[in-house]
């Protein structure tokens, strides 16, 4: 049997890495205009950040907040509005470490990433982190 993968998921995909390669151009290319980050766990950064010069902003922010932020993903999972993609985020300040699992949810609009919402698996874990 032959797998296929939903072109969304490989939009998510490609969007991964452009953000690893720090790659703005694809960014910009494979995200709405106007997408819609919303980051739900109780950190700094919490809230809606909107449209492509904000959620770079947001995601530079973030990849500068300690001695170390990584996030590895695991899968992704796509239909024709929704995607999932499963992470794991690990991350280091001060004497702190944070090891946690993320779901990325995005949803697309015209074959572009629309929103994406940060879902921590362990949310208070993530707000003793920022504390």
């Amino acid at each position: 049997m032959t797998h296929t993968e939903h072109p969304n998921a490989l939009l998510i995909q490609q969007s991964w890495q452009a953000v690893a390669h720090s790659d703005v151009d694809t960014l910009k290319a494979l995200w709405d205009e106007d997408i819609v980050w919303h980051v739900t766990a109780n950190n700094p950064w919490r809230g809606e950040h909107i449209g492509h010069e904000a959620v770079l902003e947001y995601l530079a922010q973030l990849g500068d907040s300690g001695e170390s932020y990584n996030t590895t993903l695991h899968c992704v999972m796509a239909n024709d509005e929704y995607a999932a993609a499963i992470c794991h985020v690990s991350t280091k300040r001060d004497d702190r470490v944070l090891e946690v699992g993320q779901i990325l949810l995005g949803r697309f609009e015209g074959r572009k990433i629309k929103e994406i919402w940060a879902l921590s698996l362990d949310p208070q874990a993530v707000e003793r982190f920022w504390a």
